[in-house]
């Protein structure tokens, strides 16, 4: 109770430290317009065309916060941190059924105290109008139902299904947890060769399917189309989006560093000055490279629009860099992208070297005691298996995504918690174990 006490009063005082300065509109506007009747857009004034800008779980969320209480973007963050006490527990729950026997209790104090309190890279989003934090419970919840699920209990993949759907219905990219979770019942599979192990796929993606159904309809009725999920970059239907200048940025981008140098101008043109003077490094290899850069930047700044045929140079532009270094675009720098989110902003903007120093050594033991508990002291728990599947299958995504933000891999923290749990469970073990030894020797 102590630990839940303190980490709602962590959360809190985030809330309240640190508010959120931009209070997002995409979502928050389709709440407003759902409950003043206008239908679930994005758009601030009439016509109030159908949006598929946003997932639609997070804007209903919204608005069943406001429909109780005020609309406060204060009480919003607020009932978050209320949400994510709820992830706290599910943590602490995947911890214990890890565990050995001997040591389920420990390794869920354990899991509850390093989700609570240490992992910030997690809880920071409840004071921030964004998704993680509804996504991070759904995706803990269905992690939590496919460990019941597991102990022969079929009824459990369906639930497991109906919240791995809401946790896509929040974020699109937990369609990422999904796979895992196809990929651990297919190993299953192949190990067992057992009927039961078909039944809890079918069970699963049955109720994932019926989830997304509702959302299916509305976007084909709305929109005329089939729209499993939403719009990728956030648009509206038929917008124009310069995709051929997202496959520049993957030749060079790294980290969170030149993030507004980089996504300003396809999302927002016409307050974009795209500076060629401001070219980040690894952005052109010759001086011919670097002058063909000045020239579409030049020419964007003009139009105040990446156009149709600049984003075809562009495209063209980075399908050369790709094959003039194939390395470097397939492997060097999904290392440092990795890098770079997995240690929770290593390069991000705006940010000193000894901030940056810190964010680091806050999360290696996070990671480390998450992987030594999953690799190593849990590896033949199936459990272990999926969780490292989950973490595996989103690393390896979001390695190769054109925008590698730290906010992406949170949903990580979960099973990398709930292995380090086990770890801290397993040391705090053998400390016990060998101070009374040490004691009774030096009296002697």
């Amino acid at each position: 109770m102590i630990i839940l006490l303190l980490a709602l009063a962590l959360r809190v005082g985030f809330v309240v430290a640190f508010p959120d300065p931009l209070q997002e509109t995409r979502y928050r506007q389709i709440a407003v317009n759902l409950l003043d009747g206008n239908g679930f857009s994005s758009d601030p004034t009439a016509p109030y065309t159908p949006s598929e800008a946003a997932a639609p779980a997070y804007p209903l969320y919204i608005a069943a916060v406001y429909a109780v209480f005020k609309r406060s973007v204060y009480v919003l963050t607020m009932s978050q941190a209320v949400v994510d006490l709820a992830t706290c527990l599910l943590v602490a729950f995947l911890s214990f059924s890890l565990a050995p026997a001997r040591l389920q209790s420990s390794a869920a104090v354990w899991a509850l105290t390093i989700y609570g309190i240490f992992a910030w890279p997690a809880f920071i989003w409840v004071a921030r109008v964004y998704a993680e934090t509804l996504t991070l419970f759904f995706m803990t919840l269905a992690i939590v139902l496919c460990v019941l699920a597991t102990r022969n209990n079929l009824r459990y993949w369906f639930g497991a299904g109906l919240a791995c759907g809401l946790a896509i219905l929040s974020r699109p990219d937990s369609v990422l947890l999904l796979i895992a979770i196809i990929f651990f019942l297919l190993i299953q599979l192949a190990r067992e060769r057992q009927r039961h192990v078909v039944s809890s796929l079918f069970f699963l993606c049955v109720a994932v399917g019926l989830t997304l159904a509702p959302w299916v309809i509305r976007n084909y009725v709305s929109l005329g189309k089939f729209q499993p999920l939403a719009s990728e970059y956030g648009q509206s239907r038929g917008t124009y989006f310069p995709t051929g200048y997202l496959w520049w940025v993957r030749t060079w981008i790294k980290d969170e560093t030149h993030f507004e140098y980089a996504f300003n101008p396809p999302w927002f043109p016409e307050s974009t000055f795209f500076d060629p003077q401001q070219l980040p490094p690894g952005t052109y290899d010759s001086e011919e490279e670097r002058l063909r850069l000045v020239d579409l930047i030049t020419r964007f700044n003009q139009a105040r629009l990446i156009t149709p045929e600049l984003d075809q140079e562009f495209r063209d532009l980075a399908y050369e860099r790709i094959k003039r270094a194939p390395v470097r675009f397939f492997i060097l720098l999904p290392l440092y992208r990795t890098a770079s989110m997995w240690l929770t902003g290593f390069s991000t903007s705006h940010s000193s070297s000894r901030m940056l120093i810190l964010r680091v050594l806050s999360v290696i033991p996070i990671h480390l005691g998450g992987l030594l508990g999953l690799a190593f002291i849990c590896r033949r728990h199936p459990l272990a298996l999926l969780l490292a599947l989950i973490v595996l299958v989103r690393t390896a995504f979001m390695a190769y995504h054109y925008a590698p933000e730290t906010r992406y891999m949170a949903e990580i923290y979960p099973p990398i918690i709930a292995g380090c749990g086990v770890t801290a469970a397993v040391a705090w073990s053998y400390i016990r174990t060998r101070l009374p030894s040490k004691n009774l020797s030096s009296t002697r």
